[in-house]
């Protein structure tokens, strides 16, 4: 079995994945929360890791969760993305600004559903991501996650509450909680929809569409453009890199 395990900002997920390819188990635990050893001891119940694969984007994590896995999994072979092993793409960003969990989903989406494609990933940022039909991975878009936006309005005011994502009936809130929850869904409903057509106009109309990412679920009920909803694209990134 490959371990794949993408380290995010508000997320750690790990993905045990066969041979064939196929996610068998999936775990996952806030980054600011992280208990490894019991993720440890859950995956050891389960097969045995022959290799294990990480991309991560909170460098201050890496180094200490490496060090725990390789004394778990001895005979586990280990690759950090943009450490030992590079993204097979060609990347026209800039190299030592760009976060390597954006250059794996572009490779796992381009490799899975064709090109040009367009990425989403709703993470801690909103990140729009561009693959070219000649497939070079040529930039994209960052805005704030919307559970950012979401705590930014209760630390910010007065008066507003801290709440939480919830889907909504209606367009118009009848009260500051349906009102906060309808203007994150159909604001980055609105959002997304908007640059879709502008990457298309600029890209061509046959660009594919992909989300991922925890939200995107739901923002996608509410944003007809995006048909492909994929949560385990870096996961599946993770293991197609290892076959090449």
């Amino acid at each position: 079995m490959l371990l794949a395990v993408d380290i995010g900002n508000t997320n750690i997920n790990f993905g045990l994945i066969s041979k064939s390819g196929r996610i068998a188990r999936r775990h996952s635990q806030p980054t600011k929360k992280l208990n490894l050893s019991r993720i440890i001891n859950i995956i050891k119940k389960d097969k045995t890791i022959d290799a294990i694969y990480m991309v991560s984007v909170v460098p201050g994590l890496t180094k200490g969760i490496k060090k725990k896995l390789k004394r778990s999994f001895k005979n586990a072979k280990i690759f950090v993305i943009g450490s030992n092993l590079k993204v097979p793409i060609k990347c026209e960003y800039k190299k030592r600004e760009i976060g390597q969990d954006r250059l794996i989903t572009a490779f796992a989406a381009k490799s899975l559903y064709g090109l040009p494609i367009l990425i989403i990933d709703f993470g801690t940022a909103v990140t729009f991501d561009v693959v070219s039909k000649k497939s070079a991975y040529l930039g994209g878009l960052i805005v704030p996650g919307i559970k950012m936006s979401l705590d930014s309005l209760s630390e910010g005011t007065a008066l507003l509450p801290k709440t939480y994502l919830k889907k909504t009936r209606s367009l118009i809130g009848k009260n500051t909680t349906t009102s906060i929850r309808g203007g994150m869904i159909y604001g980055y409903s609105a959002l997304c929809e908007g640059l879709i057509a502008q990457f298309r106009n600029k890209l061509g109309r046959n660009i594919k569409i992909v989300a991922t990412g925890g939200d995107a679920p739901l923002i996608s009920r509410y944003t007809p453009s995006m048909k492909k909803v994929d949560l385990d694209l870096s996961l599946k990134g993770l293991y197609l890199l290892s076959k090449v």
